[in-house]
């Protein structure tokens, strides 16, 4: 096994090093000829030593106009008018990165990048905050099987899946609707050699979009987890510089004809993490690690990413759950009783959420684990203790643990086939997963948990300004008011 894995890591550096790289837009503008043409920016696109193309931008900043250079005299002749090409005349390219937070797509985006976007709105993710469940509810598509590639099979009572399932994509249907993902080897040379990566896979997606004849192309660049989770934010803003110049390239070269949408999965924690080890932690409390359930004290504690939040199966979740609110590292452990999730915290927190239609209930039996007391507050609940919805979310939206009742149940009841019997979100500075893999990467930063942090992306357009804050599902719905091509077609 090993020496295939070694293998497989020899033939994907071979091939990042024999690909050819497309010639970029520029990185930097050049400032004097902007200065003299009253341009945002102004570049040489053409590699011909003069500035030929100009950015224009309106008032609050945003880039609004492209100027042409048709003579040579770098000045612009021809001016495009972005916000007059209408959306259903115009390409669609949708950009979903991998794991970036909201703040540090904002800090970028208020230091003068990405102008050719509206500001960016802040889109909570599902809970767990991982990659398959978020980006299945950002494409409003069909559940996965497991939160990850490895789950616990209840009807089977066994632990199915795995690497070979992540490399066969068994657990992303939603690949079926992206016109560019490289192909799933290259996640795990993604982890190790990010950046190289990276920039194959935004290369590769600029062909794809080239190449393509459907009016909307969406691209997963999955290397972007990678530079987070090694490099941090500072990683990042590396990665949305590529973005930026893409972007550039895209739009002069199509004359504006090109909406273009960028988007992520989920959030990121930019804390540096070591692995937590509850496997020592759970035998001293007397249970059994397995991959099925036999007996009362037997656990099938799945690991296989490295992330903030670590998933369990047992026959007796309760006892499982009080467990491990003890040890040191856990925030929140959860576990479905009935139709409802209960919910425990640390110093003796124990709450109880419950659904009824578009209503959700917060019941504190002791203390306050989601400390939603103060929100709470200030809503008006019904004759039987349930809040709507949608001001649950606009409520707590920005509190510690966005919208917490809807996201832990629907991670108990909605978000997979198959879910496991107690969910546990981590401290920032603590992450569960494989232990072999654990010695291959250094962790800046990663993501899983129940927190602001993990919970908290973005999505922006040049489309139009979208709703100011919205949940990854409601994303397609918020698309089709600035859009009138069809939200995320079936199929390449």
């Amino acid at each position: 096994m090993r020496m295939k894995w070694i293998a497989t890591v020899s033939i994907g550096l071979a091939a990042l090093l024999g690909c050819q790289k497309p010639v970029h837009f520029p990185a930097t503008s050049l400032s004097e000829q902007a200065k003299a043409a009253g341009a945002f920016a102004a570049f040489d696109a053409s590699g011909h030593g003069r500035a030929n193309c100009f950015f224009f931008a309106n008032e609050a900043g945003r880039i609004d106009r492209i100027g042409y250079d048709l003579n040579g005299d770098q000045k612009p002749e021809s001016i495009v008018r972005l916000d007059e090409l209408p959306a259903s005349q115009c390409r669609h390219l949708v950009i979903v990165l991998d794991g970036f937070g909201y703040h540090v797509v904002k800090e970028y985006y208020d230091q003068g990048g990405l102008r050719f976007c509206h500001p960016p709105s802040l889109v909570i993710a599902p809970y767990p905050t991982l990659t398959d469940p978020c980006i299945e509810d950002l494409l409003n598509y069909m559940p996965c099987a497991g939160f990850e590639a490895l789950y616990y099979d209840a009807a089977a009572n066994k632990l199915v899946g795995g690497s070979m399932a992540y490399v066969a994509g068994k657990n992303e249907p939603y690949n079926r609707l992206l016109q560019y993902r490289a192909s799933l080897i290259w996640d795990a040379i993604g982890y190790l050699y990010p950046w190289p990566v990276f920039g194959k896979e935004i290369n590769d997606a600029k062909r794809v979009f080239d190449r393509a004849s459907s009016q909307e192309v969406i691209a997963y660049f999955v290397s972007s987890a990678g530079v987070g989770t090694q490099m941090g934010a500072e990683g990042q803003k590396k990665c949305l510089q590529e973005v930026d110049r893409l972007i550039n390239q895209v739009m002069w070269e199509t004359h504006g004809l090109t909406k273009i949408t960028i988007t992520a999965d989920h959030g990121h924690s930019y804390t540096p993490a070591t692995r937590i080890p509850l496997e020592p932690y759970l035998e001293k409390k007397g249970w059994k690690l397995t991959d099925s359930l036999k007996g009362p004290r037997d656990v099938v504690y799945v690991r296989f990413g490295l992330e903030t939040y670590a998933s369990f199966s047992a026959l007796r979740p309760a006892e499982l759950a009080a467990d491990l609110i003890g040890c040191e590292g856990v925030e929140i452990a959860s576990y479905a009783d009935d139709h409802s999730v209960v919910v425990l915290g640390r110093q003796g927190g124990k709450a109880i959420v419950r659904r009824k239609g578009d209503r959700y209930k917060y019941e504190r039996v002791s203390g306050d684990p989601l400390k939603l007391s103060e929100p709470l507050a200030a809503l008006k609940a019904d004759g039987e203790g349930y809040y709507d919805a949608q001001e649950l979310f606009e409520a707590t939206a920005r509190h510690e643990y966005p919208c917490p009742l809807e996201r832990l149940w629907r991670g108990h009841f909605g978000l997979a086939e198959n879910p496991p019997t107690v969910i546990v979100s981590l401290e920032d500075r603590f992450y569960s997963g494989s232990g072999s893999f654990a010695g291959a990467v250094r962790i800046a930063s990663t993501h899983g948990g129940l927190n602001y942090r993990n919970s908290a992306t973005f999505i922006m357009s040049t489309a139009g300004a979208l709703r100011p804050v919205m949940r990854s599902r409601d994303v397609p719905g918020n698309l089709e008011k600035l859009l009138t091509v069809d939200r995320f077609p079936q199929g390449k």
